[in-house]
């Protein structure tokens, strides 16, 4: 067997995944390329036993990582964050198209920050990992049914977001 290339093959059909995962958890696209390169590093290091399990098995087995070190990370995150205080954000009024263009991503981001984390993680999972419903359902365990419907409450709340945004900006 081919170590090299049948890990490629796994790495291939899961980073997608995997890092959408990481960044509905974390919310920063760079904080989760490093968690899920941690996450191929420990496939790499526990290759034999997970080219012994099925498909399925091996997405179950990243996932399970996946989710050991967002945890982990999350409880870093929260102990630093309790041993600084950040300083508040200045706002600066819209001066130009790309300023508000700015702000509405803005508005966007806080608005999925906001959301429950399962919506979160459903919806970044579709749009930023580009996974289909079935997929997403077997990555979290839960019924398509249930990903669609997480789906369609994230984006109303998205989009209600905006409208209000939208509505304070006019004259």
């Amino acid at each position: 067997m081919d170590r090299e290339g049948e890990f490629r093959r796994i790495y291939d059909a899961h980073r997608d995944a995997v890092h959408a995962y990481f960044t509905a958890r974390t919310g920063d696209r760079w904080q989760a390329a490093d968690l899920m390169q941690e996450t191929f590093l420990r496939a790499w290091r526990r290759f034999p036993q997970l080219t012994g399990l099925s498909a399925d098995g091996q997405r179950a087995w990243l996932f399970t990582v996946a989710r050991n070190l967002s945890i982990d990370e999350h409880r870093q995150t929260r102990t630093r964050a309790a041993a600084v205080r950040p300083e508040p954000p200045d706002v600066a009024e819209p001066a130009s198209t790309s300023v508000i263009a700015a702000e509405r991503v803005a508005v966007v981001a806080e608005a999925i920050k906001r959301l429950p984390e399962q919506q979160r993680v459903t919806l970044t999972l579709a749009a930023a990992g580009g996974l289909t419903s079935a997929e997403i359902a077997t990555a979290l365990g839960v019924p398509a049914g249930t990903v669609r419907y997480r789906l369609s409450l994230a984006r109303r709340t998205l989009a209600a977001a905006l409208t209000i945004y939208d509505d304070l900006e006019q004259p």
